[in-house]
């Protein structure tokens, strides 16, 4: 029953971060900045639920910091990209899969600390 609680606020924050527009605002390209958050939400999903038997402050530590370093790989292949004129793809592709790791990390994150939530409380 938690976990399901637990999903449903990491699907409704990535609806705001969805209709906010937050992906691009954050550095992400406007084109594929809808398929970061779907691929965020299941990927991290099955993350979160993959790991739920793991101590909490792993989980923490290990989703926040995957997430940190997903979006500095994603800022320096957008950087590199935009520096190249769209000729260096393996910066394309560092920003590209970058943004999808960052979701990816930040809903498992958030799936996590709200079942840690309503478990304890």
């Amino acid at each position: 029953m938690q976990l399901g609680v637990a999903i449903i606020c990491a699907l409704v924050i990535a609806g705001v971060a969805y209709f906010a527009d937050l992906p691009t605002l954050a550095g992400a390209h406007p084109r594929w900045a809808d398929q970061v958050l779907l691929s965020g939400v299941i990927i991290g999903t099955v993350l979160a639920i993959v790991t739920i038997r793991l101590p909490q402050k792993v989980r923490a530590i290990g989703f926040i910091v995957l997430a940190i370093i997903s979006y500095l790989v994603a800022a320096y292949g957008k950087s590199r990209f935009a520096a190249s004129y769209a000729e260096d793809t393996l910066a394309g592709q560092m920003w590209y899969f970058g943004w999808h790791a960052v979701c990816t990390f930040l809903v498992a994150g958030v799936i996590s600390g709200t079942y840690r939530q309503l478990k304890a409380g």
